[in-house]
């Protein structure tokens, strides 16, 4: 059902409340859960830890963008750096470690931007935007994941920008961040 929006007489909006719970299918990564609710209202959804994103730019005004393969894509992708959250950990010590490990850079200049679910009607996760200013390489960066095979790219806002127009960027996550930096947002 679907309802016109009239500030003046729209009705308490309340959260339904769960009859019950169950995880259909847990991974390393997230939960397939099914929850009903005391109207027999059932919903299947990804539960997921959160995630981070980082978009990174050094000194002479340059983004780094990252080139890996997504396998649920099927492509080689580019990206700003991103990861998921470990258990308790601290968003923004998440955003240092994954540009440390996807790049080699590390800046001392952070500014958490925004959170963003990115799919809200199927899945939890919850993306917190940062952006580090002046990142530099690292002398010796942490190893990332074993099985990530990562590339990494400075280039111009321009760049970015006619990278987004052209359909090269095709990352959401990524393309949200760029438009909000490159629009002075920031």
């Amino acid at each position: 059902m679907f309802f016109p929006y009239d500030e003046k007489k729209l009705p308490k909006l309340v959260i339904p409340e769960i009859k019950s719970s169950e995880i259909l299918c847990e991974t390393r990564l997230f939960q397939l859960k099914r929850n009903t609710y005391v109207d027999d209202l059932e919903r299947i959804f990804i539960t997921h830890p959160g995630a981070v994103t980082i978009i990174a730019t050094t000194p002479e005004n340059q983004i780094i963008l990252i080139r890996q393969f997504r396998a649920p894509a099927g492509q080689w992708l580019w990206e700003i750096p991103a990861g998921t959250l470990e258990p308790d950990e601290d968003p923004l010590d998440c955003a240092i470690r994954e540009l440390e490990e996807e790049t080699g850079f590390t800046s001392k200049h952070w500014k958490y931007l925004f959170p963003v679910f990115l799919a809200p009607g199927y899945s939890t996760e919850l993306i917190h935007f940062f952006w580090a200013s002046r990142a530099y390489p690292v002398e010796k960066a942490r190893k990332g994941d074993d099985d990530e095979e990562i590339y990494y790219l400075k280039v111009t806002p321009e760049k970015a920008q006619n990278m987004m127009a052209k359909g090269a960027i095709r990352d959401a996550k990524t393309m949200i961040a760029l438009q909000y930096w490159l629009g002075g947002l920031t």
